[in-house]
């Protein structure tokens, strides 16, 4: 029992920080633009909030609630464009901001009330992220069926996963291309070593609450060096980098809204 829950725990926490690492998604660029500008409490608030949802997306993901994916799938055209239209709202904000040497030079004790807000924002941008379900299913089964494919006891979360993704194939009517040439499942004539574990939905549990906790420690430390890196940063060059996230956002707003249009069609 110990063994499958410490290796789920420390697979969830590998997850959880590593896959967060890619400065790609909304939430790691709001982040980002909103560490150069010194705000840590901000960042900590939406990095929060994002893990929250992302604990759950992760959950239901992972445990195989897959009838609740076929009524969300149903909306995620919508969800998609409505989404996309907050993130545009938050694009434009972080394009219309500006560092100054004032900002530099301020404390954090002393810039409180810039650095308030946040946290629902986290929440709606990973909400509003349709892809954050499919993309957790597909790391999570290559992630814990590698592990157990070296000899990690995962409890038979590998088999819960591959369940999962079976289901998922069904709704959808489309095979998920990653899983076409995995080759690391266990076959069906083989019998797998019988262990002692925990049950199915502790061990979900336990590895979606150690991916939300490994995301938030990563957005900490990264927000915490962003912070201490931009003092040697020129003020123009800082602005320049702001603004080139706030339109790396724009783009991928319009891209969602498009794809969301698409789906709608």
């Amino acid at each position: 029992m110990t063994e499958s829950f410490i290796t789920i725990l420390l697979l969830g926490l590998f997850a959880g920080f590593f896959f967060s690492v890619p400065i790609a998604g909304p939430i790691s660029i709001l982040i980002t633009s909103n560490a150069l500008k010194g705000r840590l409490r901000y960042c900590l608030r939406t990095a929060f909030g994002g893990a929250i949802i992302e604990t759950i997306y992760v959950f239901i993901s992972v445990y195989g609630i897959t009838s609740l994916y076929n009524y969300y799938q149903n909306a995620i055209p919508v969800i998609l464009i409505v989404g996309s239209l907050f993130l545009l709202f938050v694009a434009y904000k972080v394009f219309k901001s500006k560092v100054n040497l004032e900002d530099i030079s301020r404390s954090e004790t002393n810039n409180i009330e810039e650095n308030r807000g946040g946290f629902r924002t986290g929440l709606i941008l990973n909400f509003t992220n349709p892809s954050l379900f499919l993309g957790w299913l597909t790391s999570s089964f290559l992630l814990i069926s590698f592990a157990s494919s070296i000899g990690f006891n995962t409890g038979g979360m590998d088999i819960l996963l591959s369940e999962n993704v079976s289901s998922i194939e069904e709704i959808t009517g489309e095979s998920i291309e990653p899983f076409d040439e995995f080759d690391l499942m266990i076959e069906k004539d083989d019998e797998p070593p019988v262990r002692e574990s925990l049950s199915t939905f502790v061990l979900s549990l336990t590895y979606a609450s150690m991916v939300g906790l490994g995301s938030f420690i990563w957005f900490y430390l990264l927000s915490k060096l962003l912070i201490s890196f931009r003092e040697k940063i020129n003020i123009d060059w800082l602005n320049g980098l702001v603004k080139t996230l706030g339109i790396f956002l724009f783009g991928i707003g319009f891209y969602l809204i498009y794809t969301g249009i698409n789906m709608l069609l």
